[in-house]
């Protein structure tokens, strides 16, 4: 599809100035963001129509050649060369389907040099778009007043050395990341599982209790057992159809009811189970993993500080490099600790 324009070009951020509470220094920053978001669209667009035009040019050449190529086919393409004596020779009109050629290439070529510059700028539009939608997400719900942090100490390398730098943090970022999901994803430890496994088996066996009032006071001569809402989905052939009946049916609970009936036997058969695949060598509990994430947070946010005060001196330096676009919206704008953090 030759379209020109994609379809997140279109609808353009129109926001109600989140930015607006935002402290003096913070606020700047922000604005700068906007204005470099909109500036990469101005620069989308415009090179998206030069790129519409030249689907035009090349759709127009490659019709004439086409409409060339099928006359000299048929002999209609011919050009007269006067010779001495008088004399006239008519032939094919090779060069003038050579030069309709010419064109088109030219125009093809031309079109994908465009095309590598509009997805280029696409990219960069896309980037700074979505790095100031999450801004404006994350000052949305900020309640209360900012506060800005302390500024960090600006380095004073230059050129590749800041660009060598900005990497180095970046592999630092990574890495604390991928320090913190493993934090998340660590096992429990068994003896939480466990314990977790036998409070599990007492809330099952105290859906499973039977009604034994009916046979004590005289009144009724049954006992009931709490029955469970099952969903029930069924084939069903006829001799001309056929379908999928569903409806809903009432159950004991065959587990709740083993809970029940011997909570020992299904605890000890879920520690047995737990023991045999527990981690307990890389297990956390609940306050060491929130401690340990409490300290990785920490580290983070300290070097993505680091990491946008390498970036604002690149820029500056006008040096190849784009923020990212996960980057903490405190380090970004400079903003206090103590502020919520943002997940995506």
């Amino acid at each position: 599809m030759d379209a020109a324009t994609p379809a997140d070009l279109i609808v353009f951020l129109n926001s109600a100035n989140p930015g607006g509470k935002l402290p003096a220094p913070a606020k700047a920053k922000f604005v700068a963001l906007v204005e470099a978001r909109d500036d990469a669209r101005a620069l989308l667009i415009g090179v998206s129509d030069k790129q519409r035009k030249l689907f035009d040019k090349r759709d127009e050449a490659e019709t004439e050649f086409r409409r060339l190529e099928r006359a000299l086919d048929r002999g209609e393409l011919q050009r007269e060369e006067d010779l001495p004596n008088g004399v006239v020779r008519r032939g094919p009109d090779d060069p003038r389907l050579a030069e309709a050629k010419a064109k088109l290439d030219m125009a093809l070529e031309e079109l994908e040099r465009v095309r590598g510059q509009y997805e280029a700028r696409a990219t960069v539009w896309r980037s700074h778009a979505a790095l100031v939608e999450r801004l404006e997400r994350y000052l949305k719900d900020i309640p209360g007043r900012i506060e800005l942090a302390e500024p960090v100490k600006p380095s004073t390398a230059k050129g590749d050395k800041l660009l060598a730098e900005i990497k180095a943090s970046r592999s630092t970022i990574s890495k604390l990341k991928a320090d913190r999901r493993d934090v998340e994803t660590a096992p429990l430890p068994s003896s939480d599982a466990k314990a977790f496994a036998k409070a599990w088996v007492a809330a099952q066996a105290a859906t499973a209790k039977p009604r034994l009032f009916g046979i004590l006071d005289g009144g009724r001569s049954e006992i009931q057992f709490p029955n469970k809402l099952l969903s029930v989905e069924a084939t069903v052939v006829m001799a001309d159809a056929h379908g999928i009946a569903r409806g809903h049916v009432g159950a004991v609970d065959a587990v709740a009811l083993q809970c029940w009936l011997n909570p020992d036997a299904m605890v000890a058969a879920l520690n047995r189970d737990i023991s045999l695949i527990a981690a307990d060598d890389r297990a956390l509990d609940k306050a060491t993993r929130a401690y340990k994430i409490n300290e990785i947070d920490g580290q983070l946010l300290a070097n993505e500080r680091t990491e946008e005060a390498l970036v604002d001196a690149a820029l500056a330096e006008h040096l190849p490099v784009e923020r990212r676009a996960d980057v903490d919206p405190r380090a970004l704008l400079g903003l206090a600790d103590d502020l919520p953090e943002l997940r995506d």
